[in-house]
């Protein structure tokens, strides 16, 4: 593969329910918000990632969907008013997720290819299944980091600290939804800081209500409301991805 003009960042949870999905969303955005050319591309097979950039309930094409039925698959991007490009996974009937096996494993390479980046401040972000293990799947990932998603919850923290013993150096944590308020939690937030090394722990996310308000209103809490705690943190974790992957050159 001829050298890349964009940088591919893997997001996933640790495990089901640590809010990968709004991670994924707000940081593109975020991302987009400062300047950078963003690509979404959703992997998760429950299509949910569509519902945060205000793409309508009633729409149903995705990429691999596409895929799968052989149809173009650059007809299934949407791009929202803030021009982040995204590209929904699509409703899949059960009976025909198992063709995603037949593709060649290369085809996410050979999809980015295809398109033409016109700037090389490009990032493009793969919500991926937390179910799904790196090392076993049906397709190859050539990307430059990965994000893994926590929370501060006891469950999380257990499954976070083995992961914490086999990272690399394309390996970066953020942690969702927490709660400064709630002791456990606080004594849990210590606990990461002390295992991780400080450039390891990309942001935290804080937890407010406007999390919840922007997802009733198919949109995201950067655009809600820049000033609201959580979308400082959102941009926060914006700049901090941008110096993790981009030198003072742009490079």
């Amino acid at each position: 593969m001829a050298k890349k003009d964009f940088k591919l960042v893997v997001v996933q949870g640790i495990k089901g329910g640590v809010g990968c999905t709004t991670i994924t969303s707000n940081l593109a955005v975020a991302l987009t918000k400062v300047g950078f050319n963003v690509l979404v591309f959703d992997f998760c097979k429950n299509n949910d990632l569509r519902l945060h950039f205000g793409m309508g309930l009633d729409r149903f094409e995705g990429f691999h969907k596409s895929l799968i039925e052989n149809t173009p698959w650059l007809n299934s991007a949407f791009s929202d008013k803030n021009e982040t490009v995204f590209f929904p996974f699509g409703q899949v009937p059960h009976t025909d997720l198992n063709s995603l096996n037949s593709l060649d494993p290369n085809y996410f390479n050979d999809v980015l290819n295809q398109i033409d980046f016109e700037s090389k401040k490009t990032i493009v972000l793969v919500d991926y299944p937390s179910y799904s293990s790196m090392s076993d799947c049906y397709f190859n990932l050539d990307f430059d980091l990965k994000l893994t998603v926590g929370t501060c919850e006891v469950s999380s923290y257990s499954k976070l600290s083995t992961k914490f013993r086999t990272t690399t150096d394309q390996d970066l944590f953020v942690i969702n939804r927490y709660n400064p308020e709630n002791k456990l939690e606080s004594d849990i937030r210590t606990l990461i800081s002390t295992d991780l090394i400080q450039l390891k722990l990309l942001g935290v996310i804080f937890e407010d209500e406007f999390i919840h308000q922007a997802l009733a209103q198919n949109t995201t809490v950067v655009d809600l409301n820049e000033f609201y705690k959580s979308s400082k943190d959102f941009y926060h974790l914006a700049m901090r991805l941008n110096a993790s992957l981009f030198d003072e050159n742009g490079v």
